[in-house]
């Protein structure tokens, strides 16, 4: 435009017109914008160990445990409005000896587990003792395994995806406050406020008392979430005010686990499809004569 009005303005010149042209160009312009994005991301992992353990013990002693624990959540579906839910433990399990293990869920469609496996060979005086003869002294073997698998979906292709639902859920809230304090032995612990959330502890454990041994100790978590869906609105129901009051969660642990001894498994959880798993396999050879 301003090139147009510059070469008019040259060609009065050439003509014998007096004067200036000048002119104010003002141009309003719309400009209308579409952008698509579209994100695909695809990870795979896949993970294979293999373990072979060849023992070579005339053992005359031997303990073996074996803890094995599996949890599915499938083809469920949880659509809720307005679904305030609190799990609270205040001052509670405190200065405990022994096994300590609780659950507690508010929510839906939750696994919950403790499990523990034990299994001791005591030493009987006189067995293989001839007083200090090393090639008679006890000889023992320890095995202790611990196992535990927990799938949250369509693991194997089946249709077994599972769905959440929610708006408007002013508190979601797990707390655990001035708890589990002051303990000594196996202090285990599941709280879930969420919805299908999987939640395992477990221990196995294997001792044998002799002066000369073997022990083996095993532990295998798998855990799957796989094909589901998550439908939280951060607004209100539909038709309603679209600030609204949005998913409000929290998980607080409160001047709690303090003070303990021994194998200490929390899992807590107010989300959704959730897999958390604690798994501990312990195996020992105690000498008793010494050795």
């Amino acid at each position: 435009m301003r090139k147009a009005l510059l070469a008019g303005t040259a060609v009065l010149g050439v003509l014998g017109y007096a004067g200036a042209v000048q002119a104010d160009v003002f141009v309003n312009a719309t400009i209308d914008k579409v952008k698509t994005v579209n994100v695909n991301e695809t990870i795979n992992v896949d993970k294979f160990v293999n373990i072979d353990a060849f023992v070579d013990n005339n053992a005359l002693k031997a303990a073996e445990s074996l803890a094995l624990v599996n949890q599915r959540n499938e083809d469920n579906e949880a659509c809720t409005n307005c679904a305030e839910k609190q799990d609270i433990i205040n001052d509670s399990f405190n200065t405990n000896s022994g096994l300590v293990t609780w659950n507690q869920a508010a929510g839906n469609m939750n696994n919950q587990a403790n499990a523990i496996s034990a299994s001791v060979d005591n030493f009987v005086p006189g067995d293989g003792d001839d007083g200090g003869d090393p090639e008679s002294e006890p000889t023992g073997f320890a095995e202790a395994q611990a196992s535990a698998e927990q799938i949250n979906g369509d693991r194997d292709g089946e249709g077994g995806a599972n769905t959440v639902d929610s708006v408007n859920i002013l508190f979601r809230d797990a707390r655990l406050i001035a708890s589990g304090n002051g303990n000594s032995g196996v202090l285990f612990l599941n709280q879930s406020a969420g919805n299908m959330n999987n939640q395992v502890n477990e221990l196995s454990l294997a001792v044998a008392f002799a002066d000369e041994g073997v022990a083996l100790s095993e532990a295998d978590l798998g855990q799957w979430t796989t094909g589901n869906f998550v439908g939280e609105s951060d607004g209100s129901v539909p038709g309603g005010d679209p600030a609204g009051d949005g998913i409000n969660k929290a998980a607080t642990i409160n001047g709690s686990l303090n003070g303990n001894a021994g194998v200490i498994g929390v899992n807590q959880s107010v989300g959704n499809l959730a897999n958390q798993g604690n798994v501990f396999s312990l195996a020992g050879v105690q000498p008793v004569n010494g050795g």
